[in-house]
């Protein structure tokens, strides 16, 4: 056998290697999640690659980045920019709280694609009609606050979901992130476990990502919302759904969910910063 042969031969066998774990990778992430319907929830709305579902008070919103869905992180109208007064050297500005419905309807007029809006990041509540965040948040490439709590509030329970067009990622949160990161949107929160009263049934708002296709990157995120639930309770749903990563955002009071214009869960509570998805033209 001569030498271009032995090149060839070694080629073939690498290809085919890499072939076998790329199949096996996304078999194996497949056969980790299962199928909704056999876990009793129920479709109840659906667009281009964006789904929800039900079961009792607990809601699942599945949204493919590869379909051309997308979620935003907005924000209320900016009062005070708290210029450098950030956990990390940028700004901790004040923004104002809003209602759930007051942001759908600003947002649905311009964009017929909003699919749902749900609540986001951790604020100090307070009485006062604006507030300020508690963890960093980056919308549309611009680090719109850098969070009042800093290392102050759960040093080593902090996490961070970046988005990008076609994948998102779930990972450790380190300071330097905040400036590196080239994802643009960007939000912290905490671990699954952090406690935030972990066995309590309050309202709750967890993220996951999935790799669907078992190509290590995670073109699924995944949305729970519950009126009810437990933080182990919120986390094994969305492993059922595949989930890989973890995120928990705010909860309690705060927990809100509008889709098509319809409330699912609602509150009486305004807050300052919301996710908005939209689904694929």
């Amino acid at each position: 056998m001569n030498k271009k042969t032995l090149t060839l031969t070694g080629l073939f066998l690498t290809t085919f290697l890499l072939i076998t774990i790329n199949l096996f990778s996304a078999q194996n992430a497949e056969s980790k999640s299962q199928n909704p319907l056999s876990l009793g929830f129920q479709i109840i709305n659906n667009s281009q690659g964006t789904t929800l579902y039900q079961k009792y008070l607990d809601y699942l919103q599945i949204v493919d980045l590869t379909q051309g869905a997308k979620i935003n992180f907005v924000y209320g109208n900016i009062t005070d920019l708290g210029s450098r007064k950030g956990a990390y050297g940028g700004n901790d500005p004040q923004f104002e709280r809003q209602t759930i419905s007051q942001v759908w309807s600003n947002l649905s007029s311009e964009n017929s694609s909003l699919f749902c809006i749900t609540n986001g990041q951790f604020f100090r509540n307070d009485r006062n009609s604006s507030t300020e965040l508690a963890f960093p948040v980056k919308s549309d490439g611009i680090i719109v606050s850098d969070g009042y709590a800093g290392e102050i509030e759960f040093p080593d329970e902090k996490l961070m979901l970046e988005v990008w067009n076609d994948r998102a990622l779930i990972s450790k949160f380190q300071p330097n992130n905040l400036q590196f990161s080239k994802a643009p949107n960007l939000i912290v929160g905490l671990q699954e476990n952090a406690d935030k009263g972990v066995e309590n049934k309050t309202g709750r708002t967890f993220i996951g990502v999935k790799d669907r296709d078992g190509d290590r990157l995670n073109e699924t995120i995944l949305i729970f919302t519950s009126k009810k639930a437990t933080q182990p309770h919120a986390a094994k749903i969305l492993k059922s759904f595949g989930a890989t990563q973890i995120i928990m955002l705010d909860g309690g009071g705060s927990t809100q969910l509008m889709c098509q214009g319809n409330s699912y869960i609602s509150s009486p509570r305004t807050i300052p910063q919301m996710i908005a998805i939209f689904s694929g033209n």
